[in-house]
């Protein structure tokens, strides 16, 4: 297959980042080697500008990248949000989710590049340490917000405490369960990526690892997923568990 035409899209966390929130020099010259031969390399990530800015500015990226599991596109070249996603008409949920008292449970709303929380505990303080980001305590949820995450010791407690809401909850990590807003997801936004960035040519691999990533590897050409395979996996598909590109 051509190295020219082609368009690239990771993930973040445990698929191009390492335990300590780092790009490998192996990916990162493997990067760097295809955007070389005329390839076009982008992310897609449940992280926002801010926790996500860092790994653009290092991987040089210039087209649009894919933020808050595709609640927002944001043009690194030109500096601002291209599509950004409002979640509506949930606030009596999001409110039962904000009065909850648990240690074992935290509860993070997010509108543009700010994080609120109801209260701090030991997850939301893992949280800020791993995402280098820092939280704001507010008494009430934000009126509007792009995405609800909600994190628990065990994906057991993040299931309990969202109940109902289950339903229209992805799965982001092994305890991490978003509501997002209806037909938004990151297979969603590389659809919008491609046209807003003239790419519709373009042959897709993706590349991800968790179940929000599923629709980002289905609406791709080609795709790798370093755990589980999606439950549709297409015919020219690959698979391995390794975190390398």
């Amino acid at each position: 297959m051509s190295m020219y035409k082609q368009l690239l899209v990771s993930d973040l966390d445990g698929t191009l980042l390492d335990e300590k929130q780092q790009i490998s020099s192996e990916n990162k010259a493997a990067i760097q080697a295809f955007q070389a031969c005329g390839g076009q390399f982008t992310i897609a990530t449940g992280r926002m500008l801010s926790a996500a800015l860092p790994y653009m500015e290092e991987l040089n990226i210039q087209i649009p990248v894919i933020l808050g599991n595709g609640t927002q596109i944001y043009c690194p070249k030109e500096r601002r949000l291209l599509r950004s996603y409002i979640l509506k008409n949930r606030e009596s949920e999001i409110e039962r989710l904000w009065r909850l008292q648990s240690v074992r449970v935290a509860v993070l709303a997010y509108i543009d590049d700010r994080i609120l929380i109801p209260r701090r505990n030991t997850l939301i303080s893992n949280y800020e340490s791993k995402e280098n980001v820092q939280c704001e305590v507010s008494m009430a949820p934000p009126p509007k917000l792009n995405k609800l995450l909600v994190i628990g010791s065990a994906i057991t407690e993040a299931i309990q405490a969202v109940g109902a809401l289950l339903t229209e909850c992805v799965q982001s990590d092994t305890t991490y369960l978003e509501l997002l807003p209806p037909g938004v997801s990151k297979g969603q936004a590389l659809r919008d990526l491609k046209q807003l960035a003239a790419l519709a040519d373009y042959r897709v691999t993706a590349i991800g690892d968790q179940l929000n990533d599923c629709s980002l590897l289905t609406n791709a050409d080609f795709w790798n997923s370093c755990r589980k395979r999606p439950s549709s996996p297409k015919k020219n598909s690959s698979f391995n568990d390794k975190t390398s590109l």
